[in-house]
């Protein structure tokens, strides 16, 4: 028969990437909102003003999916800590 073997020292370095990554994806998508928008503002001018309320749209929609992405993987390292003082506790018990 199979053993499971849970090692809490590897649920915590996945739970604390999954942390990290989650950080770096909304840091990410925050920062390259503002830049593409300061951007596309410039490169549209006066000329491509119409074109601005529709961009800026699509651009929100991105950040939203983006901050979506960043708060799942900090989800996954939440659970993955859970699941750990779950293990953790049931072994000393």
């Amino acid at each position: 028969m199979n053993d499971f073997l849970a090692i809490p020292a590897a649920m915590d370095a996945f739970a604390a990437t999954c942390h990290a990554a989650g950080d770096t994806i909304c840091s990410a998508g925050s920062a390259d909102s503002e830049a593409m928008l300061a951007a596309a503002a410039a490169a549209l001018g006066p000329i491509g003003a119409s074109y601005l309320p529709a961009y800026v749209e699509a651009q929100t929609n991105c950040l939203d999916a983006t901050l979506q992405v960043g708060q799942v993987h900090h989800a996954t390292g939440a659970a993955a800590q859970v699941c750990r003082a779950a293990i953790v506790a049931a072994d000393h018990a």
